[in-house]
């Protein structure tokens, strides 16, 4: 019976058991994979093309891996490079993987394939109706996209489909979709798709699937003929029907679905069942194809600047009547701001009050039980540094001593836990891109371009 091994890690620089990967390289996988970034945490690392993990981290991760792949003669892949999949991060995960390969006396064909898509596709995608938001984003224009500083799409299996046609032993790619990092060697065996799919996202978040992810345990998938069995390769971690079918929910809102750029994996009829104590067997799934391919489009553009002031507040008196405070608070720097030749529009202000309603806002059902001291953050943004710096410098001052109708004042509302109180955050980013884009079948290869080199 035809059969495919699929062994994978968490993200690229987390970490994992070094046990338990060896451990799966003894089970003979014929793809080591893993994916490099995500969304989750903005738009920062796309718009500066900052990596998301240190380089030490990421090297440490990349010397097990590429050594293993080399070992056993088969593919290692990671998409998604560096965080965001942009081409800074893109290069800077190829010169670590190059660092490595010269340091350890590897040598391989190595395929980089960049994400980009220039803003001249996307705005003929925008003028011809082939654009769409996904969920509440602001409408993209010319000038919107003209500000986006980067933008890219999250290809499919096929780039990774013909970098493995023309011979690459790695592939470090930019964004990408998690299922379509760890599908192409699969695919390429002639399995049935809905079950390499499924496999794919059941393992593309690593020990995630497992009962105990602090472990860092790998997991095996053993993709065959009528479906799919996941293990971890760490003794004692354990796989169970919840885990796996969890998985298969993460970062998705629906249940059963996950879209594609060439179809959707179709998970409701499929069959979860605990084979052993730590193995799981998965049947039953599918994989339905569209004839109208899409990409998900993501860009950044800077909107200005930002700084934190973080302080505690412990005062009673000031916390029975805290919305009456932030409310002169706000009032005093909007005095301040006018005062230093500023527009509203030229600053957003926000307070943040953890420990009454800071993390569900206005839906907070408890928001009237405040307890005894809660943590205070002012969340300043200006649109210039310079605007930043003068309103920021306000910030402790105005705060501290504000007094309200004479019955508080005199510099002691704010416990500083930092010096210096005002913390520096740099640039501010938000999504100009977070879309849908209708393409050509031509489109799901040449809009990456594969990028070959021997290391």
């Amino acid at each position: 019976m035809r059969e495919s091994k699929i062994l994978a890690t968490c993200t690229l620089g987390l970490g994992f058991s070094y046990n338990g990967f060896r451990n799966g390289l003894d089970l003979a996988p014929d793809l080591i994979a893993c994916d490099a970034g995500s969304a989750d945490f903005g738009p920062y690392f796309l718009g500066t093309g900052k990596l998301q993990k240190s380089k030490e981290t990421l090297k440490r991760d990349l010397r097990l891996l590429l050594q293993g792949a080399r070992e056993l003669a088969i593919p290692f892949i990671t998409g998604s490079a560096g965080g965001a999949g942009a081409r800074p991060q893109l290069d800077a995960l190829a010169d670590l993987v190059r660092e490595v390969a010269r340091e350890d006396g590897l040598n391989f064909r190595m395929a980089v394939i960049p994400a980009e898509v220039s803003r001249e596709r996307i705005r003929n995608a925008l003028h011809s109706g082939h654009l769409a938001p996904v969920g509440s984003v602001t409408p993209l224009n010319d000038e919107l996209l003209a500000a986006t500083s980067a933008a890219v799409a999250m290809m499919g299996v096929e780039p990774f489909q013909a970098a493995l046609e023309a011979g690459a032993d790695v592939i470090i790619a930019g964004r990408a979709t998690d299922p379509s990092i760890f599908s192409a060697v699969a695919i390429r065996a002639g399995l049935p798709a809905g079950a390499v799919w499924h496999a794919a996202k059941c393992i593309d978040k690593g020990y995630l699937a497992t009962t105990r992810p602090q472990d860092g345990s790998p997991v095996l998938a053993t993709i065959d003929e009528s479906g799919f069995t996941i293990v971890p390769t760490r003794e004692g971690s354990v796989c169970t029907v919840k885990t796996v079918a969890g998985i298969t929910l993460h970062e998705n809102s629906d249940p059963f679905r996950v879209v594609q750029p060439t179809g959707m994996i179709d998970t409701e009829l499929s069959r979860y069942e605990q084979i052993d104590d730590r193995s799981v067997r998965v049947t039953g799934s599918r994989y339905i194809a569209t004839e109208h391919p899409t990409l998900k489009l993501e860009g950044a553009r800077r909107v200005g600047f930002r700084k934190l002031l973080i302080a505690g507040l412990r005062d009673p008196r000031l916390l029975e009547r805290l919305d009456e405070y932030m409310d002169a608070y706000r009032a005093a720097i909007a005095r301040a701001a006018r005062s230093l030749g500023f527009q509203p529009d030229d600053y957003i202000l926000n307070f943040r009050a953890y420990g009454r309603d800071a993390v569900m806002g206005p839906l907070e059902p408890l928001r009237d039980q405040v307890g005894h001291e809660i943590g205070f953050v002012v969340d300043l943004v200006g649109k210039t540094e310079a605007v930043t710096n003068a309103l920021a410098s306000r910030l402790g001052p105005t705060g501290s001593r504000l007094d309200i109708h004479g019955r508080m004042g005199g510099g002691g509302n704010f416990a500083y836990p930092f010096s210096p109180s005002i913390i520096d955050m740099g640039a501010v980013y938000e999504w100009s891109l977070w879309h849908i884009m209708g393409i050509e079948p031509g489109e799901l290869t040449s809009l990456f371009p594969i990028e070959m080199e021997d290391v």
